[in-house]
């Protein structure tokens, strides 16, 4: 069904949050109609996450922001509507899916709409298994929200969305934590949502994941529409040419679990990363890559094993301390975003100006110095805590799903610096589920499968991707 009639209407949209002297958004015009699933693409800091916030009626009600022109959703202004009312009829799955989560409990955040919308008590256990085996989540059901990897949540907030049944999705960067598997899965999913007749939007930076099956695309630049987004670039690999040194990092038959977990999440891991090298970590939803990192600067203790770092055993440490000159850059950056501007947040854990002034160039983050982190995009907030830890100079750096929020652009930045960071004897260890990212990133790759490890060359990351969802949609 494509064609039918325009569920979402933008006309000459604008917005400027407070404090700002330039508009987010500046005359946007468009119309989505019902059956049709549609692209969003631009660069970071483009518009694309308010023109979300607008369209299911967050910004003006729970945020502000000074705004003008049209938008009506099935005919009816978000302004005019409570941010309730307005999501009977529209979803939104924020880029951030943790300030989505109302409750402890899988089953119970599937149902917190529902019980909302105070739909009979006969109906929930249905719609929720339903829902769940949709995202094909069924599995987690008994288990508490705090336990779930990110791609994990994320599928469930999806599984919350689709119980209510609502007529429009808008879905901001929902591929972002996802494996492959995943990703296939909620492609299939939304693309059967489409041809049922909903009018679905997804916000993503990984254009070739989703315009196979995507009716059109309408692409932001400075919060303008363009006709025609900018051309992929080709990734150049970190650290490809510099031999590795002394061993920064060691892990030795490392054993962890959480209490009460079915399984092992770790079983026996042994890694060593030395200066120079960088590292690529995969494996799909909950095979334990961001567990792992947190058990090697110390915010875990392993069972069994040894984590050596820089020479030094973790086991002698303090939990929750790091190992001197070891740099952690957390999945969610709002984890450690905690100064009022910018430029203090970069300096905070250096005395070096310069050195805090090169970080905010080499992130592409030059005229942001005083604004509040907060107040920025999730790509350039992930910029912000990677040039804070640059700032330290570490030795060993850990990347948790670095690209995240990036568009090709800003994702070019990093890996430069990257690469850099590697030549001069750094040590890097990246987990991602990007293969944008992987390829380039990957000097050697390390793979989590069902509790061990494998380890591997560019090969190994091949034969990972190797069946990167890609599914036409039908008119």
């Amino acid at each position: 069904m494509v064609g039918g009639i325009h569920l979402i209407e933008v006309r000459e949209l604008r917005c400027r949050y407070p404090g700002q002297t330039r508009d987010s958004l500046k005359g946007v015009t468009f119309d989505l109609p019902s059956g049709t699933l549609s692209l969003l693409s631009g660069s970071t800091g483009s518009g694309k996450t308010t023109l979300g916030l607008l369209l299911c009626g967050v910004i003006p009600h729970l945020l502000r922001g000074q705004t003008g022109g049209r938008v009506r959703i099935d005919g009816k202004s978000p302004e005019a509507l409570t941010v309730a009312q307005l999501s009977r009829t529209a979803g939104f799955l924020m880029q951030n899916v943790e300030l989505q989560v109302f409750t402890d409990r899988v089953e119970d955040e599937v149902a917190f709409g529902l019980e909302n919308f105070a739909f009979p008590a006969h109906e929930m256990a249905g719609r929720i298994h339903e829902a769940l085996g949709r995202v094909r989540a069924g599995e987690l059901l008994g288990r508490s929200i705090a336990s779930l990897s990110s791609g994990e949540r994320q599928r469930v907030m999806l599984a919350a969305l689709l119980c209510l049944n609502q007529p429009v999705l808008i879905l901001d960067e929902p591929l972002a934590f996802l494996d492959r598997r995943g990703c296939r899965l909620l492609l299939a999913l939304i693309r059967g949502l489409a041809l049922e007749g909903r009018t679905v939007l997804i916000f993503e930076h990984r254009r070739d994941l989703v315009l196979p099956m995507a009716h059109r695309e309408i692409c932001l630049a400075d919060g303008l529409l363009v006709d025609r987004p900018p051309e992929c670039p080709r990734f150049r690999g970190v650290g490809r040419s510099f031999p590795g040194g002394e061993a920064l990092l060691e892990l030795e038959g490392v054993r962890f679990n959480r209490k009460g977990a079915p399984r092992l999440i770790l079983d026996r891991v042994s890694l060593e990363i030395a200066r120079g090298e960088s590292v690529v970590l995969l494996g799909e939803n909950g095979a334990g890559k961001t567990t792992l990192m947190k058990l090697i600067v110390g915010l875990l203790k392993p069972q069994e094993g040894r984590i050596t770092v820089r020479g030094s055993s973790r086991s002698g440490r303090p939990p929750g301390t790091s190992s001197p000159r070891t740099a952690y850059v957390f999945q969610n950056p709002d984890h450690q975003l905690h100064l009022p501007s910018v430029r203090d947040q970069i300096a905070w854990q250096t005395a070096d100006e310069e050195r805090a002034r090169q970080e905010v160039e080499s992130m592409g983050l030059r005229g942001l110095e005083d604004r509040h982190p907060h107040s920025l995009s999730m790509g350039q907030k992930r910029r912000v805590t990677l040039a804070a830890a640059l700032s330290a100079r570490p030795d060993l750096l850990l990347l948790d799903e670095p690209s995240v929020g990036q568009d090709d652009g800003s994702l070019g930045l990093i890996l430069r610096r990257m690469d850099r960071f590697v030549a001069e004897g750094g040590a890097l260890l990246s987990a991602t589920h990007d293969a944008r990212a992987a390829r380039a990133l990957g000097q050697r790759a390390f793979l989590l499968r069902d509790g061990g490890g494998l380890a591997g060359g560019p090969d190994l990351i091949d034969h990972f991707f190797e069946d990167e969802p890609a599914t036409e949609i039908s008119s």
